[in-house]
């Protein structure tokens, strides 16, 4: 991949997330556009889906010996501008970033409920994980939720008054 600028960051991220074989042929074959969630208010309405497809073509073809991804840079820099410059950003941020707009794009929760988050309070961790995941799933389902998505588990505890707080996110 050819750098834009100080674009090494990006270049990164992009070449650990096309090597994820069940969304990269997801990709290639089109089955994402069954899933284009337009009407989502997270989303970029398809458009960073749309660039990340177009990307991978032009990677996966062979055609090319180097490649630009300026269309999905562009994409992305529209729904998260701190990218809209050639300044060296911090690789996990625009991974965070492009992931969350795939994402959000290919959500196929078109209706997201209100969850309240859930305390693990003297639950057992593995019910409380599966409860969790459960109301996580209200939200949010695609792809990426399929493939690269889990739970890390919170245990906190106030230095003052002794009271815990165990979730699972």
């Amino acid at each position: 991949l050819h750098n834009l600028g100080n674009s090494c960051y990006m270049n990164s991220i992009l070449q650990c997330i096309n090597h994820i074989k069940p969304i990269t042929q997801y990709f290639l074959k089109g089955e994402y556009l069954k899933e284009v969630n337009k009407n989502n208010p997270l989303g970029s309405g398809g458009r960073i889906a749309t660039a990340y497809s177009s990307f991978l073509s032009d990677i996966w073809t062979g055609e090319f010996s180097i490649l630009a991804p300026r269309l999905l840079k562009q994409t992305v820099s529209c729904f998260a501008p701190q990218f809209n410059n050639n300044y060296q950003h911090d690789s996990q941020e625009f991974c965070q970033y492009l992931m969350d707009g795939l994402h959000e794009d290919l959500n196929r929760v078109k209706t997201k409920p209100y969850v309240e988050q859930m305390e693990a309070n003297g639950m057992e961790d593995s019910k409380a994980a599966m409860e969790s995941w459960k109301k996580h799933l209200l939200r949010h389902d695609s792809i990426f939720v399929d493939h690269t998505q889990g739970m890390h588990r919170s245990h906190l505890t106030c230095p003052s008054c002794g009271k815990e707080s165990i979730k699972f996110d």
